[in-house]
């Protein structure tokens, strides 16, 4: 099942804060209090309308979460910051988010909880699944050049420009120069054609399609910056661990089955897209490149990019990696 976000998620994340964060709200779509043997719990996730949720599709698929008497309702987000106050309000049991929108989170006082691991940028390789994309002839050839050049992101504050403003500065650039504009990824092939932006940064299908138009990618952002870290992590908040704890075990469970299918069955994550991004050519679909699944945390990474994020300003005080991790 399929449904979009109901417009009372766009509560903000300091309301929900000043409101006791994590003590509020129900376990919404989720049975709330355990569940008999053989009884079929109703969850809730909330996932983007991108790539690597077409593996969620799949997971569905393969059975993994029928195994475990778990029936998914997925509803879709723009982004991970627009989730979390959903996950909150118990409105939605579980979502995805990329760890920069959950550290500011936590931050804030909300009391997200990560499950499991989802996907990554990738590790080895000289391309990665993201990178900052400019016209042809620009002028605009490394991360440094970006300096002073507006570069559309998807989200201000979030991962596009912790990423990129570690990339232009360790190629030597000003990252304080880099001037940011927020616009949905559908939009920015538009924008930088016209020349409304210098440079976007774009996911896969976005990052493969400029690149086949003749356009050049000045930078992977998140090799040059943190290389392989964590992308998007599923998440839960913490009463609906405290309240439903078998639940958010076997929701763990099925998810990294999932993944493991996942990394490795990739035609079968593909052949899910068009699920997700319906209006995407067939052709297209077959050639993306996938993020790395898989269900190691990359604690390491989490770390690191925690600590860029207090160095540009994203947060305040050091980033509370323990508290948003599982127990070890």
């Amino acid at each position: 099942m399929v449904r979009r976000l109901v417009p009372v998620l766009a509560v903000s994340m300091l309301a929900l804060a000043a409101c006791g964060g994590g003590d509020e709200g129900g376990s919404g779509g989720g049975s709330g209090g355990g569940s008999a043997e053989g009884e079929v719990r109703q969850v809730t996730v909330g996932a983007l309308p991108i790539l690597p949720t077409a593996a969620l599709y799949a997971g569905i698929e393969e059975g993994f979460f029928e195994d475990r008497g778990i029936e998914v309702t997925v509803e879709t987000g723009q982004g991970g910051a627009a989730l979390i106050p959903g996950v909150m309000a118990g409105q939605i049991d579980f979502a995805t988010s990329n760890p920069v929108s959950l550290l500011q989170a936590k931050e804030k006082g909300l009391d997200v909880r990560v499950v499991s691991h989802w996907t990554s940028a990738l590790s080895e390789g000289d391309t990665d699944i993201n990178g900052v994309v400019a016209q042809a002839g620009s002028g605009i050839e490394s991360a440094a050049d970006l300096a002073g050049k507006r570069v559309a992101i998807n989200t201000l504050n979030g991962m596009g420009d912790l990423t990129i403003r570690a990339a232009v500065e360790k190629d030597g650039g000003d990252p304080d120069a880099v001037q940011f504009v927020e616009l949905p990824f559908p939009d920015m092939p538009a924008a930088l054609g016209q020349g409304n932006v210098d440079a976007v940064w774009v996911p896969e299908p976005f990052l493969g399609s400029l690149q086949a138009a003749g356009n050049t990618v000045v930078t992977y952002a998140s090799k040059d910056s943190v290389p392989g870290h964590p992308t998007q992590l599923f998440f839960t908040s913490a009463q609906l661990l405290q309240s439903d704890p078998q639940l958010v075990e076997d929701m763990t469970a099925a998810l990294e089955e999932t993944l493991e299918f996942a990394d490795a069955n990739p035609d079968a994550v593909k052949a899910q897209i068009k699920t997700v991004l319906p209006q995407l050519p067939p052709e297209a679909a077959e050639n993306v490149t996938l993020e790395e699944f898989g269900t190691d945390l990359r604690r390491e990474q989490l770390e690191e990019l925690g600590g860029l994020m207090k160095e540009y300003g994203l947060l305040e005080e050091d980033a509370d990696v323990d508290g948003l991790l599982p127990e070890e």
